[in-house]
This record gives C-alpha cells, sequence and structure tokens, in this order.
C-alpha cells in the first residue's frame, strides 16, 4: 500500500487520484466511516477470507458483507482473482462458470449484482501493478486470471 499511495498522492497531471484511500482493515472489520461511501472498489487478487467472500465461498460472508458495505448505491466493486485447483481452497476446483454462478448468487444478498465475469486479459493483469500476481504469473499462461464487475443496486 505504501508504493500505491506515494503514487496517488502525486498532483492528478501526473496520474495521481486525489479522492483515493488506502485503509488498513481487514474487509470483515469496516470501519463504519466508510459504509457506503465508494464508488469503485478494487480488490487485486486477494487469499484468504477475501478470496472466499468475493467468490461466495463458505467461510467468507463476513468479508463479502463488508466489501458490499463500502459501495455507494449505483457503485462497483472490481475483482481481479487466480485460483486453480492446487491452492486448496475448499469448495472451489478453479474458476469457471459454476464458480461465477455461486459468486453472483452470495453477493445478491448484500445488494451486489455481478454484472461482468470473464478472463482477464494479460495486459489488464499486469496494468493492476500488483506484485502478487507477478508473483502468481496470472499474467501469462501459467495460471488463469478472472476479473469480474459487481453493482450496487
Amino acid at each position: 500500500m505504501a508504493e500505491a499511495s506515494r503514487r496517488a498522492a502525486r498532483p492528478q497531471r501526473k496520474g495521481g487520484l486525489p479522492n483515493a484511500l488506502f485503509v488498513p482493515a481487514a474487509a470483515e472489520a469496516v470501519p463504519q466511516e466508510l459504509r457506503g461511501r465508494a464508488h469503485e472498489v478494487m480488490v487485486l487478487f486477494p487469499w484468504g477470507s477475501l478470496l472466499r467472500g468475493v467468490l461466495g465461498l463458505a467461510g467468507g460472508e463476513a468479508a463479502a458483507c463488508g466489501l458490499a458495505s463500502l459501495v455507494r448505491p449505483g457503485g462497483r466493486a472490481v475483482a481481479f482473482v487466480s485460483v486453480v485447483h492446487s491452492d486448496g481452497v475448499d469448495g472451489l476446483d478453479g474458476l469457471d462458470g459454476a464458480a461465477m454462478e455461486r459468486a453472483e448468487g452470495a453477493h445478491a444478498g448484500n445488494g451486489l449484482v455481478l454484472a461482468s465475469a470473464r478472463p482477464a486479459a494479460p495486459d489488464e493483469v499486469r496494468a493492476t501493478g500488483s506484485s502478487w500476481a507477478r508473483r502468481l504469473g496470472a499474467a501469462g499462461a501459467r495460471r488463469p486470471a478472472w476479473r469480474l464487475e459487481l453493482e450496487k443496486r
């Protein structure tokens, strides 16, 4: 977060984001002051309970609820995820249509609608600037990455 916040603090003409906010908090414990305030929330290559929440898996319910609570009506949450069978995520054997349907159903109860779910292009993955995605090899043929977009209605 240090590098991303440094880049966001640059002047807007140099790519800065004056309205970006970086908060070191768990998705399960979103600060009350942030609820319903975000136009866009980006989740880049989550793991653990946040991954489970994004994909609607058991054990991720609190993270899914916290993520949804950040997004204001008309806003969106965009998630880039990469999971393969060998990662050993219980209840998931990779990312496919069934996994996306499960994610869609899980988010509906929190007011988020899955607007799109598609494989992420390598250039999109690289554009996230995620060092974790680089370590995973998610921008190449080694492992697939998906882009999910959820809208708050």
